[in-house]
């Protein structure tokens, strides 16, 4: 009988922290995705002590599988957090930082003027006060008068980009080995860098919606073995075009700039913060 009833203890249970707009606004995703209030926000909780393990297993972060779990747990509105893009993303798990600790970001930077070392803390609130919102499409135009659509970086660029990053800081300490040749050295580097031009490749290519053509503005390719064949034909410059439009709409939501002053030489100059999934806890 003690099973069915109400638990006593319900009324202590966590309640919603804060409420917050994200950069996609309200109409980008499909029906499923977001629960939205009246008002176009959604409802943040705090982390639970469980949450908060899953967010420093490392095998947990790379999968994917730890920032799923913690969007499941601490925002209920959204319900399939792998069709996020990663501007949302971003926002919502530095709001759930904020709604878990009410605390801020503290980063170490060196003065580029002296070189002096100073370690800032800036309120997560800031980071959240300061949105931006993104467009409903973004188009650039190439040279020969073809039009590229694109759309920010999605759930699986996330992992990718979190995948590289490990792989990156792995090769920096194995680079470091002092029992490694020159030769052994240039060969690890030259492996990495490869790999790290594929995975920028993919990830443009994965941001390309369609492309259109000038010569029948109706006709839209999105076939991606199409737009793979066509980016691999293209000149730098018009890749360039691309590569910037995409990563400029990646940076679109949470502020990311802070003017930081040295209190060694008091010289200010703009700085980003790394809101890194991998470095949440």
């Amino acid at each position: 009988m003690e099973q069915n009833q109400e638990n006593p203890l319900k009324q202590y249970f966590r309640q919603f922290k804060i409420y917050i707009r994200i950069p996609s606004g309200t109409s980008y995703y499909q029906p499923g995705v977001v629960k939205f209030t009246d008002k176009g926000e959604i409802g943040i909780l705090p982390m639970t002590g469980k949450d908060e393990l899953m967010l420093k297993n490392p095998d947990a972060l790379l999968n994917g599988e730890a920032l799923i779990e913690v969007l499941k747990s601490c925002v209920p509105a959204v319900t399939n957090p792998r069709a996020l893009l990663t501007n949302d993303i971003d926002a919502l798990i530095t709001a759930i930082r904020y709604a878990t600790f009410n605390d801020s970001l503290e980063t170490t930077l060196s003065c580029p003027a002296c070189d002096a070392e100073n370690t800032y803390k800036l309120d997560l609130q800031y980071a959240l006060d300061g949105m931006e919102f993104l467009e409903k499409e973004y188009t650039v135009g190439l040279s020969d008068g073809v039009m590229v659509t694109v759309r920010p970086h999605a759930f699986p660029d996330l992992l990718k980009g979190l995948h590289a990053q490990f792989e990156q800081s792995k090769l920096a300490r194995m680079v470091e080995n002092e029992t490694l040749t020159d030769e052994q050295r240039k060969d690890m580097l030259g492996k990495a860098f490869k790999e790290l031009s594929i995975l920028t490749f993919d990830l443009m290519l994965s941001s390309i919606v369609c492309v259109t053509t000038p010569s029948d503005q109706s006709v839209k390719v999105t076939n991606k073995t199409h737009i793979k064949e066509f980016l691999y034909n293209i000149d730098k410059l018009n890749i360039d075009k691309i590569s910037d439009l995409v990563k400029e709409i990646n940076r679109i939501g949470i502020k990311r700039t802070f003017t930081a002053k040295c209190e060694k030489c008091s010289h200010s100059w703009e700085s980003e913060i790394d809101f890194n999934p991998v470095n949440f806890s």
